[in-house]
């Protein structure tokens, strides 16, 4: 079943399917107050939640008592304990559902990974609290849980402390057995478990509880299931460890909570397997009346994390900048001091400095102040690309094609690769060669003097996402890396920040066509006319386009360019002349005017503007005008700017319709 990530407005209307005598025995109630979905949306649920036509597989694993004890103390209390096994073990069990009906709330698939513990026993019995209802202090720890529904991962974070995760998870019947295959958000399977649905048929009513933490207290919250299982049961492994089954019944990967469930040295062979359908079951609110020897335990520090920061490995990823121009040079320049197995990939002189010199970085126009010099590790050989981890590509749109064919013949197929270039252009490249694509918006300016000589205008953010917000696993370590040297985010909003990007990026095509910093300007208010009208134009087809504005590290707002445009230019001039004081050359105008090339983002940045504007039927003579211009002068190579009065003449007659 695939994740559904969409919280519908209404709850469902479906109470008659719950007529079983089995929910006669609970009173409905609402909690305290109503539950907070998001900024505009509250439910109001009725618990327990009740939970109809369950199937439902159990597999119930051997694991090491120190290691489920280790686990359970840092992530809960140390006065809470594993049950007990035999020589030196404890059990692990993977309860996969399949919640078909359930009260107010759309079906989904769940997993609940639990360690049977006992809360503050006076004595440990082993095994004992397993086989017995007589231990009033027993009950389950949630380890992980991973479900296909967010507005159920927020239910279950929210009100019980629970560690749900919004994935997708397949569950599915093959040769007698239930196969469950847990996955990451880019579809690679981290947990996937093969259940027998044969076994001895089997009565259970069961009352039992479920042990929590939210917001330093414990909770405990009990839930209900009758069901007829078939039960299977490897008594024999009471006596034996480490026995190999004929084919697997648990497989593991490397992320999300498969680290965490190979800490635990989880046997191969299942203890016991249950299966069952058409389960009754419910779920019931936190109990808020702990009896007296629970309110005496010391909960642990552990905070439940967001579930967008399950993480991979990220210490040992190998992480290889390919292009190191202003952008990725500074990029990379800082998070190399911090991460070992940082690479660089590039060609020519630019190679020959990174291999001599390494990586200089200095801010603003203070070289002697805040020099710095990184020394790097390069990559000469394309062919270590296939021990790359991720490939950040620092390259622009023009070169993306070329550059995403070459990286495709010698990485890895399941490498991740971040792209740093301005624009859309790259969201329609890049998954042609590539299936694991994560986007950066840079939001600085950076300029470079020499080969891997770089000033930078301030340092960062970084903003990372995709565009259906898969990944996150991802975005997250990555993140974690690059935040050591630079200020890294991630939005669940990607178009909205490219998009805001964009219309900042306009300033380009402009200040390249006037020479600014490379010529004096001839008329200042001419100058701000045509900037804040172009860039105010821009916010507009950006709006109705249906894209919305996203605040990014310090660049002005939408407000502020509407102000800035339509207020008299007299009254604005003061603050204009300041944000003009702080702009740098322009990666356009290094492409054109410095460098004397002949490509340039024109059809990436103003040309797809003005793409949007005929879409969404918004006149746009500004952007018009400066982009005919960009594509007459900037195929010329030597060009080094024209006057902002022709530019102003051009756009004038556009205004004007001559």
């Amino acid at each position: 079943m695939k994740a559904t990530w969409d919280i519908p407005e209404e709850m469902l209307d479906n109470r008659d399917l719950f007529k079983d005598d089995f929910y006669q025995r609970f009173t409905l109630r609402k909690a305290a107050e109503p539950l907070r979905i998001n900024e505009s949306l509250t439910k109001d649920y009725l618990f327990p939640t009740f939970y109809g036509d369950v199937t439902c597989a159990v597999a119930v694993f051997m694991c090491s008592y120190e290691k489920a004890a280790a686990l359970v103390a840092e992530q809960l209390s140390p006065e809470i304990v594993p049950v007990r096994m035999t020589k030196g073990r404890a059990l692990v069990a993977f309860s996969c559902y399949e919640y078909k009906n359930v009260m107010g709330v759309r079906p989904y698939n769940e997993i609940a990974i639990a360690i049977p513990v006992m809360v503050n026993p006076d004595f440990n019995v082993p095994v004992l609290p397993m086989v017995t209802d007589k231990f009033s202090r027993f009950g389950y720890y949630i380890a992980g849980m991973p479900v296909t529904s967010k507005e159920n991962t927020i239910r279950g974070r929210t009100i019980w402390g629970l560690p749900k995760v919004t994935q997708d998870i397949d569950i599915y019947r093959e040769g007698g057995d239930t196969i469950v295959k847990a996955m990451d958000n880019d579809g690679t399977v981290y947990l996937s478990l093969r259940i027998p649905m044969d076994g001895t048929p089997t009565a259970f009513d069961v009352s039992s509880c479920l042990y929590s933490q939210l917001g330093g207290k414990l909770l405990k919250s009990r839930t209900d299931f009758r069901a007829t299982f078939n039960v299977k049961k490897n008594m024999q492994l009471l006596f034996k460890k480490g026995t190999k089954p004929a084919r697997p019944y648990i497989q593991l990967g490397d992320s999300s909570f498969a680290p965490l469930l190979k800490r635990l040295e989880i046997e191969e062979t299942p203890f016991q397997t249950r299966y069952a359908e058409h389960m009754t079951s419910c779920f019931d609110l936190p109990d808020t009346l702990a009896p007296e020897w629970a309110q005496t335990i010391t909960v642990s520090g552990f905070k439940l994390a967001d579930e967008a920061s399950m993480k991979l490995p990220g210490r040992d990823l190998k992480i290889a900048f390919f292009g190191t121009g202003a952008i990725g040079a500074s990029v990379g320049g800082w998070v190399a001091p911090f991460h070992r197995e940082t690479y660089f990939v590039d060609q020519g002189k630019t190679l020959e400095a990174l291999k001599t010199g390494g990586i200089t970085l200095y801010q603003g126009n203070d070289k002697n102040g805040t020099l710095t010099n990184v020394p790097v590790k390069v990559i000469e050989d394309l062919s270590e690309l296939r021990s790359m981890d991720v490939i950040v590509i620092g390259v622009k749109n023009y070169s993306l094609e070329a550059v995403a064919r070459l990286i495709r013949e010698y990485a890895r197929e399941d490498v991740i690769i971040v792209s740093m270039a301005n624009g859309t252009d790259n969201q329609k490249i890049l998954p042609k060669y590539f299936s694991r694509v994560i986007y950066c918006i840079v939001s600085y300016n950076a300029w470079m003097d020499q080969p891997v000589t770089v000033g930078y205008q301030k340092k960062g953010p970084l903003v990372l996402g995709t565009p259906d917000n898969t990944l996150r696993t991802e975005m997250n370590t990555i993140a974690d890396i690059f935040n050591q040297g630079v200020e890294t985010v991630v939005t669940e909003h990607l178009q909205d920040a490219v998009h805001s990007k964009i219309i900042v990026n306009l300033t380009n095509s402009l200040t390249t066509l006037v020479g600014h910093g490379f010529r004096e300007l001839s008329d200042f208010d001419t100058f701000q006319r045509l900037l804040t009208n172009t860039l105010y134009e821009g916010v507009r087809i950006v709006k109705a386009a249906g894209y919305s504005e996203c605040k990014l590290g310090g660049m002005p707002s939408w407000s502020l360019l509407k102000a800035a445009a339509l207020l008299p230019r007299p009254l604005m001039r003061p603050l204009f002349k300041k944000n003009v004081s702080k702009m740098v050359i322009s990666s356009m105008s290094q492409d054109i005017i410095q460098r004397g090339g002949t490509s340039s983002e024109l059809d990436s940045l103003t040309g797809y503007i003005l793409n949007l504007a005929r879409q969404n039927r918004i006149k746009a003579p500004y952007n018009e005008a400066i982009y005919e211009l960009g594509k007459e002068h900037f195929s010329r190579p030597g060009f080094k700017g024209m006057d902002v009065k022709e530019v102003w003449e051009e756009v004038q007659k556009k205004l004007t319709g001559a």
